[in-house]
């Protein structure tokens, strides 16, 4: 027996939204074979295009119909096993049932991870990051001020679970410049002697993960599993996988006592 899946199109009015990342209504259906079992209309909110991926995780949706898409998020989407179909403006109940007929169908699309620094929207990865900290339990202040140092965009605090003292994150979310590797560089040379941690925000590709060690600079990978908003906190400093000089402790897992 072939399995149901869920499809999901984004909807403006009656028909396919044309933006992706700005739709504010998804319709959600779930299909066995070739008939529509039941379908609901979820309103999205939130960062522009990171807030309809993560709805589009919740809903555990197989396949998006959409018409533009950029080509950030349908890396993404392609890259957690998802189908995409682009290109697709039409009323909503007519994409939905075409692509039941099989009328309509998915393309290959190419990935290039070399290009990711020229296609992310820089402002969605700020708002992403903001909620993701404060959803681990951190006050987090955006960085928009002439003193702050470029390329620092957050600055997350928390007090240290184990010994109560503060902790103070630079967070820098890519895509300032077309090469990520120069702003590592100038990320690690402007925070090192102001913040106990450093965290780049970035999809980690080979050679960002690399340049990131290189500078004992802590990445947040947007594709990860682990930069999830709801992961659970098991008595240790949430989202950061280095220990911290000073906090040691906090990393030594749920036994750990006060310093």
């Amino acid at each position: 027996m072939e399995m149901t899946k869920k499809i999901a199109i984004p909807k403006f009015q009656e028909n396919v939204a044309p933006c992706f990342e700005s739709a504010s209504y998804f319709m959600i259906c779930e299909a066995d074979n070739e008939n529509e079992i039941c379908s609901q209309i979820v309103e999205c909110t939130g960062c522009e295009g990171f807030g309809r991926v993560r709805l589009l995780q919740e809903h555990n949706v197989n396949v998006l119909i959409c018409s533009g898409i950029k080509g950030f998020y349908l890396d993404i989407l392609e890259s957690s096993g998802l189908t995409v179909i682009e290109n697709v403006s039409l009323n909503v109940e007519d994409a939905l049932q075409l692509y039941l007929d099989g009328k309509i169908k998915s393309q290959v699309h190419s990935n290039n991870l070399e290009e990711l620094s020229c296609e992310i929207p820089h402002e969605d990865l700020v708002c992403w990051a903001k909620e993701l900290f404060e959803s681990h339990g951190y006050t987090v202040s955006i960085q928009n001020d002439e003193e702050t140092p470029f390329p620092v965009d957050l600055v997350a605090e928390m007090n240290c679970p184990v010994c109560h003292k503060p902790i103070r994150i630079a967070v820098c979310c890519g895509a300032h410049t077309y090469r990520a590797d120069q702003e590592i560089r100038e990320f690690h040379h402007v925070s090192s002697s102001i913040y106990q941690v450093k965290v780049y925000v970035f999809p980690g590709n080979p050679l960002i993960k690399q340049r990131c060690r290189e500078y004992d600079i802590q990445l947040i990978d947007t594709d990860s599993e682990s930069a999830n908003h709801d992961q659970k906190i098991n008595g240790r400093i949430p989202l950061l996988d280095s220990p911290i000089p000073g906090h040691e402790k906090a990393f030594a897992g749920n036994n750990a006592k006060g310093e």
